[in-house]
């Protein structure tokens, strides 16, 4: 896998707008297996739910998902909360990496 990022820090002060940019690339090889499944609840409602763990490069990375998602004739509704923990080892940019929280999105069918 590779990981590139980038920051871009922006903030108006009494001398004028400044920026300031961070950038660091490298290379992060996990092997990683998980499971993945839909539950269906009626004609329209459907959980969604995916979990994965792996190791490698990394120390440990992992993350869960569950939706709650609604059938239309050819669209999907999802509203989902993810949660992803990344464990680095010796990486100089990141000790852990925490992502969480909810979203939403739409799934078409043709």
């Amino acid at each position: 896998m590779d990981a590139d990022l980038d920051f871009n820090i922006s903030a108006v002060g009494p001398f004028g707008p400044w920026r300031e940019k961070v950038s660091n690339s490298g290379h992060v090889w996990d092997g990683i297996v998980g499971l993945r499944g839909r539950t269906a609840l009626s004609d329209k409602w459907y959980l969604t739910y995916h979990a994965d763990i792996g190791a490698g490069d990394s120390d440990l990375t992992w993350q869960a998902l569950v939706g709650l998602n609604y059938r239309f004739s050819k669209v999907d509704a999802a509203f989902r909360y993810r949660y992803l923990k990344w464990e680095f080892d010796d990486n100089d940019t990141f000790d852990d990496l925490d992502l969480s929280g909810p979203y939403a999105g739409a799934r078409f069918s043709f």
